[in-house]
């Protein structure tokens, strides 16, 4: 008798009636049970790489194993295809994520954007105020202070900017472009929890701002770039 689970123990007295596909296939179902490679190498006898080898070829497509099948691919080129396989779709995924980001950093220009011209701000002080804005950013991640928690799921972008509002004390007391920068560093944060989402949607909302450079002037009230909290 043995104490092995029952599909590793049938895998074991059957391995050499089993194609490389199939014992593949049982390889990945008992490591997708819990097994590690390393484990039933040992229980089973055989090396490592082997293992490892003959469950890439069960990872290989539909189409590729009926080849296999059909004795037309080899075990080596069934790996090699699932490799193929297992890029191509690596890279898909990678480009509808960045596709994704594209779009919530168009999105995103098109917020800060509205926001501007919400504010009634004059149009020369949307470039100082972005820019006003990523310096702070670029300084609080410098210095490892953003906030731990991001905002509540499901929070809208409108009650984050509301929420991150300065207080009426430092707008009276603040330089506009400093205080809306600031204001800006807060709820950009926030509203584009991806770094690259929110550098881009600046990036692409500086480009949307009259070019007419002034000198940002600091204040001594400045807000913190550390103090991001959604007050």
């Amino acid at each position: 008798m043995t104490d092995l689970p029952a599909s590793i123990s049938d895998l074991q007295s059957k391995w050499d009636e089993l194609s490389d596909l199939e014992r593949g296939r049982a390889i990945q179902a008992i490591h997708l049970n819990g097994t590690s490679f390393r484990q039933l190498a040992k229980t089973l006898g055989r090396s490592l790489t082997l293992l490892r080898h003959l469950h890439q070829a069960a990872q290989a497509p539909p189409g590729d194993q009926n080849l296999a099948r059909q004795g037309n691919v080899s075990t080596r080129e069934l790996v090699r295809r699932a490799k193929a396989a297992r890029l191509r779709k690596a890279a898909r995924e990678e480009e509808a994520l960045q596709l994704k980001r594209n779009e919530e950093a168009i999105n995103g220009c098109h917020l800060i954007c509205e926001w501007l011209e919400d504010e009634g701000l004059e149009k020369g002080l949307g470039e100082q105020i972005i820019l006003e804005a990523r310096r702070m950013l670029a300084l609080a991640d410098q210095k490892g202070r953003f906030p731990k928690h991001p905002a509540p799921p499901g929070t809208k972008p409108a009650e984050i900017i509301r929420l991150a509002a300065p207080s009426q004390a430092l707008r009276d007391a603040m330089e506009v472009a400093a205080l809306y920068g600031a204001w800006l560093t807060r709820w950009a944060w926030y509203a584009f929890p991806d770094a690259w989402v929110r550098d881009a949607a600046l990036d692409l909302a500086l480009d949307e701002q009259p070019r007419r450079v002034t000198p940002v002037r600091r204040h001594p009230l400045a807000l913190d770039p550390n103090d991001l909290r959604i007050r």
